[in-house]
């Protein structure tokens, strides 16, 4: 990537696929920004610019890419692919570019506490955020590799999710509860199972998933 290629990226902003970072100061939260682009379709993070989208630079450059690459060894992320490079903006001063594959095994995880805690939390971005991945995404992402959707019975319980989809736009896993009756465990599992089978589709959001239908045809039926 060149300089003008850099101002045009940096120009549109942060987003989906796009984080700023002024300086490497917490490393471990750049480990989960890469850990959110790994998991919801790669992603490009770039340090040596701020939020608002000034291009400020890194004097010691080197340093920085040596402390986030020991960051994602200390966290142990398994799966996570990742380039680096410098983009030098002048004599003095460097942006570090970094460019996240999507995993093909999800989720990817970020460790931390490995010390004291070798299970991970899975990550996804979420507009121009990384946000923890709720129970319910974790599942889905561990069949996003599969190319077959799962077939499924269809019951009443799912014939009352439909409707109330069909009322309202959305439902929760607590509104699926709620209007069903079900506890937790088997209203996330029948959720699960019809966004594997393509019938739902999972909304991530800051406070809580949302899901929507994917497939019209099951509405009313």
């Amino acid at each position: 990537m060149n300089l003008l290629e850099l101002r045009n990226l940096v120009s549109k902003g942060e987003g989906q696929h796009l984080e700023f970072k002024l300086k490497a100061t917490f490393p471990e939260k750049i480990v989960r920004e890469m850990v959110g682009f790994a998991n919801s379709g790669g992603g490009q993070l770039l340090v040596g610019v701020d939020d608002d989208g000034r291009i400020a630079g890194l004097k010691f450059a080197e340093e920085e890419r040596f402390v986030i690459d020991r960051a994602i060894r200390v966290h142990g992320i398994p799966g996570l692919k990742y380039q680096s490079q410098f983009i030098p903006l002048n004599s003095k001063r460097s942006i570090l570019h970094y460019r996240v594959t999507e995993s093909r095994k999800k989720p990817v995880y970020f460790l931390e506490n490995p010390t004291h805690s070798p299970r991970g939390e899975a990550y996804i971005r979420f507009n121009d955020q990384t946000i923890k991945a709720s129970p319910e995404m974790v599942q889905i992402l561990k069949h996003s590799h599969r190319k077959k959707s799962t077939v499924i019975k269809l019951g009443s319980e799912e014939q009352q999710l439909f409707n109330f989809i069909a009322r309202q736009g959305k439902a929760t896993l607590m509104d699926f509860m709620h209007i069903c009756g079900l506890n937790r465990a088997l209203a996330s599992k029948k959720l699960v199972d019809l966004v594997i089978s393509n019938i739902l589709e999972i909304v991530a959001d800051e406070k809580v998933d949302y899901y929507i239908m994917k497939n019209q045809e099951f509405r009313y039926q």
